[in-house]
Formats: structure tokens, sequence, C-alpha cells
């Protein structure tokens, strides 16, 4: 990793490690979310299915509802589209923190984005808050004003966060029981749900590892 992203990486650690961390780093973790159920949002839309409301809670859950065809592998490549989405884009994000001009562009089209999701999917006021509060701040950061160093920055600490929110909040399938993808999946397949969260985690583990290790030394 470059020295942006080590120093990112060393911030988060710290901040993590101290008895307001989880506070400090809670609209990060809720940025996640929205990423989470965007994947399941995308996916849904790409198969030919409608997207009806996505909605994030204050816990930091979240829930896409959509209207899929009555198909087994369609539903279940939209089940699984959450956890591995964020996989990918915190490894997209690793990767684009490596070069500087590509900091603000991406800032600011992810802020786009997020209006566009606020526009066609949120319906509840305490996520259009989360998405309308992270729109603004990523396109102040990718817009004209914003010098570079900051902007590369900001998309290292995000790629970090995301990064490791998403092996994280896969971690949490193990630990409970009740409504979550896993558990649809199995439904859907008659496998166990820690199978399948067990995969998630694999393939998280691997896309990240594979980044970093691409990426180690390149600019």
């Amino acid at each position: 990793m470059n020295t942006r992203l080590w120093l990112a990486a060393a911030l988060c650690v710290a901040v993590a490690l101290t008895p307001w961390g989880p506070l400090a780093l809670y609209p990060f973790t809720l940025f996640t979310t929205w990423v989470h159920e965007c994947g399941h949002a995308v996916a849904a839309v790409l198969l030919g299915g409608a997207v009806r409301s996505i909605t994030i809670r204050p816990d930091t859950s979240g829930l896409t509802r959509s209207l899929m065809p009555a198909s087994l592998p369609a539903q279940a490549i939209v089940a699984s589209a959450g956890y591995l989405t964020a996989s990918v884009v915190g490894c997209l994000l690793l990767t684009a923190s490596r070069v500087d001009r590509r900091a603000k562009p991406i800032l600011w089209a992810i802020g786009a984005f997020m209006i566009v999701t606020l526009v066609l999917w949120i319906r509840n006021p305490f996520g259009a808050l989360v998405v309308v509060s992270w729109a603004l701040a990523l396109l102040a950061l990718g817009g004209r004003r914003a010098t570079t160093g900051v902007a590369g920055f900001a998309i290292s600490v995000l790629a970090i966060q995301v990064s490791l929110n998403a092996v994280f909040d896969i971690r949490t399938l193990f630990l409970v029981h009740g409504a979550s993808d896993a558990e649809t999946l199995a439904r859907l397949t008659g496998g166990p749900a820690w199978l399948w969260a067990a995969a998630w985690m694999a393939i998280s583990v691997f896309l990240l590892a594979a980044t970093l290790r691409a990426t180690r030394g390149r600019k």
C-alpha cells in the first residue's frame, strides 16, 4: 500500500480502538449498509425485477423490497448480491485510491449516484438523512474547490472502512439467527445458512487479499 493508504488504515484502527470508536465510525457503517442494499437493488433490476424500496435503519441494518421473477437462480443471485457487492466496492475503492486523479471524479460519481438512489429507492426518513448527508459530503470532496490530497485521503479512508465492514458484516451471520440474506438463500436452496455465510466470507477475504497483492507498490 502507498503511504496515504497506510495512514488511512492506521487512523481507522486507532479510532476503532478508542471508547468512542464505534460512534465515530458509525457513518461509515451506514455507508456500507447503503452499498449492501444497493447491491441487492441493482442485481434485482439487472435480472428483470423491480425495486419497491430501500430502508436503512439506525441500528445499521437495511432492507430492500423488490419484485423478482419466479426464478431460483435470479433470486439466489439477488440474495447474495448485498455482501458481495460491498466486498467488490471496497476492493474497487482500494484500487482507485492508488491514483490521485481518480479520487475526485469517483467521489463525485458516488455522491451523484446516492442522489439517484434517494429519488428512486430510499423510502424511510432515516435512510434519506443518511444518503443526503453522505451525498453532500462526497460531492463536496469531489468538487472543484476540494484539493486532490484531501480527496485522495477521503477515498482511502472510505476504501478501508468499506473493505473491513464488508468482511465484519458477514461475520455477524455466524452469531445471529433469524431473518438474513444467508437464511433467505438457505430457504431457496435447502443448504444451511452458515454454509452460504462461509462462502461469502471466503470470497470477500480472497478479493481483499488479491486486491492488496495486485496493487502493492503500484501507482
